[in-house]
């Protein structure tokens, strides 16, 4: 994923073990928790999301 604001600004993610790992080992997510996995990724390379209202 980049930045489109700032293209050198970029993350790669892989699937490991039922988690989702940046390129530095961190773990960002689960699966089957796609959208949080996606807007934590999103804070990390400095993307605005939308917010979410929880689902009850």
């Amino acid at each position: 994923m980049r930045n489109p604001l700032h293209p050198g600004l970029g993350e790669s993610v892989t699937a490991h073990g039922g988690q989702y790992l940046t390129d530095y080992g961190y773990e960002i997510g689960e699966h089957g928790d796609e959208h949080a996995t996606a807007d934590r990724l999103a804070f990390l390379l400095g993307l605005p999301t939308a917010r979410r209202e929880a689902v009850r």
